[in-house]
């Protein structure tokens, strides 16, 4: 059995690691998409990994309630400021050109954050049923 100062810094320890797996990872999959231009056929793998623990920290912090607390504001301000920084880099790049790229680009902007949410929101109510915070409606 753990002591639980033990245990916190196992946890303190895990947060950091993913911290810097997360960022660095994100670095490089800047640096060859924005530096050295590569096709991302030549790096998916790199991209599935990370889009992958990514997928899994959010989906397992929304089970147990994490975003319950103030969710809706800061991660959708988060999620809509680092859309549009995506959107300045690609203008930037040249691979907006149309108004039709602009377009399809916010039709997916929105379609993704509003699946995002959604699973967050539902998973958050699961959560706090689970835990007696709600009732059933």
């Amino acid at each position: 059995m753990n002591d639980e100062r033990i245990q916190t810094t196992i946890d303190h320890v895990v947060r950091r690691v993913f911290l810097i797996w997360f960022v660095l990872t994100l670095i490089s999959l800047d640096y060859r998409m924005l530096i050295l231009k590569q096709h991302i056929r030549d790096y998916w793998d790199i991209f599935a990994i990370f889009f992958i623990g990514s997928a899994y920290g959010c989906i397992a912090f929304a089970s147990k309630g994490v975003f319950a607390h103030g969710f809706k504001r800061t991660w959708l301000t988060l999620g809509i400021a680092a859309s549009i920084g995506i959107f300045a880099v690609f203008f930037i790049m040249g691979r907006i050109h149309s108004v039709i790229d602009v377009g399809a680009s916010l039709i997916g902007l929105i379609l993704g954050l509003g699946l995002v949410i959604g699973t967050a929101y539902f998973l958050n109510r699961r959560w706090k049923r689970k835990e007696g915070l709600e009732d059933e409606k």
